[in-house]
Formats: structure tokens, sequence, C-alpha cells
């Protein structure tokens, strides 16, 4: 976390003379999870999901951009960790945190074709856990997102990659997936419970 403070500090103070373009975004997302239960990988199943924020973008030359901002980030998923048991979906709901750097493809800056790489934080606001009970009615239990204690973690941390098209430097689409790298679950004799999401966007930079 430390890592992540000092490098959007050095980001900041290295383009601090340079423009920002701001833009917001909003899109759809399959949301999934690597579950790992005693060294046996369970299978999890997608969710749907939703993403929506703001993006801040600062370009260190004609070609490369740091992009930061803030974003809600609809997350989770499926799973039955006994064969014949009742399948539970988990909702985690995070504000993440993009840490990246974007590389135009094109002759000109903010339009065409662009890639994007980098890591992410996410911080846990709620969720909740769904399952259809014994008596056939739905069950929904708040999840709880914390620092201490058996519960899912109050962080995730990801690996992102994305590409997209920006249309004349200000309306873009992007296609992007998130690859966690961080448990989150907080219990250590728990399973491993580690991130996925493939998410499509489009938003508008304002100039």
């Amino acid at each position: 976390m430390k890592l992540i403070v000092l490098t959007v500090l050095l980001c900041c103070s290295c383009c601090a003379d340079a423009q920002i373009n701001w833009a917001i975004t909003a899109g759809g997302q399959s949301a999934t999870a690597s579950y790992t239960s005693e060294g046996t990988k369970i299978a999890t199943h997608s969710i749907a999901g939703f993403n929506a924020g703001v993006l801040a973008r600062i370009y260190f030359d004609n070609k490369v951009a740091f992009v930061t901002g803030l974003q809600f980030n609809a997350r989770g998923f499926a799973i039955k960790t006994i064969p014949d048991d009742t399948q539970k979906t988990y909702h985690l709901n995070y504000v993440v945190i993009p840490l990246l750097l974007q590389f135009d493809l094109s002759k000109k800056a903010g339009a065409g074709l662009y890639g994007k790489l980098g890591p992410s934080v996410g911080i846990g606001i709620n969720g909740r856990e769904l399952y259809t009970g014994a008596n056939g009615n739905q069950v929904r239990n708040k999840a709880v997102l914390s620092m201490t204690g058996n519960h899912f973690g109050l962080f995730d941390a990801s690996l992102n990659a994305a590409f997209g098209y920006s249309i004349k430097q200000h309306f873009f689409v992007e296609a992007a997936y998130a690859y966690g790298i961080g448990n989150v679950n907080n219990d250590p004799a728990g399973p491993n419970i580690k991130s996925r999401v493939l998410s499509l966007s489009a938003g508008y930079f304002f100039r």
C-alpha cells in the first residue's frame, strides 16, 4: 500500500506542470474468482457486474500517459464448495484506484488505438451473500469486508491490461482484464480467493 502511495506522489510530482484530461466512464463486466481450498482448486462461476467512475490522464509525451482515477467496481463470484450443496453467490463492491501507463498506438495522442498496463488497488465498500435455502426461499446475508477477522479482505490488488479505441480524443471504448494477485480472504486457514474481472466500458474525455 505504501508503494502505491509513493508511486502516485511521484507521478503527480513529475507531471505537476502537465495538462490533466478528465473523463467519465461506465460499463459492464463479468466477474469471477480463482478459489483454492486445501490445495484443491474449486470451480467458480462468473456473475454480471458493472463499473463507473472518473479517470485522470496525464501525458509524459505524445505517446505515453499516466492514468489514474476512482472507479466503483461490482465484483464477486458464484460457487458450490460441496458438489451437491446449494450454489452461493457473493457480490463484493470496491472502489478501485488504477495506476496505469497508457501507450498510444496511433499517430495522434489520445486518438485511435491504445493499450494500458499496470496495477490497481481496490478498497472494499460492502458485500452480500445470496443462496436458496432448504425451504426454497432466497437468503440474503451481509458479506463483511474488513482488515481483521475471518471475513473477506478490505483490499484487493490486481494487475490490469486493456485495449481501447478513442474517437476524436473524446469518446472511447475499452476492453480490460483485471487479474487479482492478492487473497481477498482474511482467514489464514480458509480458501485462497483471487478476483478475475473482464470488462467492457465506454467513456468521454473533457478537454
